[in-house]
């Protein structure tokens, strides 16, 4: 027999009503019954199994279990769900983190008002960072505050290692994690952070750090990572040997690798054998500009077969000349 939405509001006996809240095909029929049962376990039944997003707003609204709410708001598939689910929820800690993290826009909107109407100290500006030093309260800011630029400020003052780390690992925006990457001295935690990181300016950030020091970290990422923006930031790094620098000046497959890698060559007889084998004339141009031997230079002009090559010896003849 099929029942309609008229017929369920009819229905006064509760076994019927939870039979249709949890079996009935159309959502419409559910939802009407939903909004007549007021037993918490079949709402909860109904939010977490396989009922339309529109039943599961409908029975999200009539549960007051804390714990289940706080399970739909992180994990529910539907913004509308999650947002019904936000609105029933007391716990300032979900809503920071669905303030930052939530996929949905209007979800982290709905968590933020909520938030600047029951603590506004979250909602800290870069000035108000400024006039605070105690190392505890910085730490809360730069964990929790809703405003990055917040939060940016915090990392800048705040000594400890382990809360650097953890937002270098954490936080969603990267350019927290870049400011927090910058601050780490202590090299396993940069290891761990290069090991795991997948955005391209946070590792560049951390591989750049004057504090890695560990040779075989730096020759791997300068030799092989896929991102010639990595490659390139391992070259840069200053404990880098000068031996996998001039190994990348001539193997690099991007040329502007290649070219960049010259500007960290100290030894002027590898400059030279650069500035006159190598295949690509802007590479041959960048390593004549780094040496000081005027017979070398005046030997470019006279023999490259490139005139922008020699042209470009001529320039650095006349500086050495002064």
């Amino acid at each position: 027999m099929t029942v309609s939405v008229k017929d369920v509001r009819k229905i006064t006996d509760f076994d019927s009503l939870a039979k249709i809240c949890l079996a009935n095909s159309d959502k419409y029929v559910m939802r009407a019954a939903v909004r007549r049962i007021d037993d918490e376990n079949i709402l909860i039944e109904v939010v977490t199994g396989d009922a339309s997003a529109l039943v599961r707003k409908v029975a999200v609204n009539r549960i007051n279990d804390q714990d289940v709410l706080r399970e739909i708001v992180l994990k529910d598939q539907s913004h509308s769900v999650r947002k019904a689910a936000l609105n029933r929820i007391d716990d300032g800690d979900i809503l920071v983190h669905i303030a930052r993290h939530d996929a949905n826009h209007h979800v982290r909107k709905l968590a933020w008002d909520r938030i600047k109407r029951s603590d506004s100290s979250l909602i800290i500006t870069e000035r108000d960072v400024e006039r605070i030093f105690d190392e505890e309260k910085l730490i809360g800011i730069a964990r929790y505050s809703l405003t990055w630029q917040a939060r940016v400020k915090a990392v800048q003052k705040i000594t400890d290692e382990n809360v650097l780390a953890e937002i270098a690992r954490d936080d969603e925006i990267y350019c927290v994690r870049i400011e927090a990457v910058r601050r780490i001295t202590d090299e396993d935690a940069l290891i761990d952070i290069i090991k795991n990181e997948t955005y391209k300016e946070v590792l560049k950030e951390a591989i750049r750090n004057p504090n890695l020091k560990n040779e075989d970290v730096l020759e791997n990422y300068a030799k092989n990572h896929q991102n010639w923006n990595v490659r390139l930031a391992a070259v840069g790094n200053a404990n880098i040997s000068q031996d996998v620098i001039y190994e990348v000046s001539k193997t690099d497959r991007t040329w502007y690798v290649r070219n960049e890698a010259v500007n960290y060559i100290t030894d002027e007889l590898r400059l030279k054998e650069i500035a006159k084998t190598d295949l690509h004339s802007w590479i041959r141009v960048n390593a004549i500009k780094h040496i000081e031997d005027r017979a070398f230079v005046l030997s470019v002009i006279e023999s490259d077969e490139n005139r922008f090559v020699r042209e470009s010896a001529k320039v650095r003849l006349k500086k050495l000349l002064g």
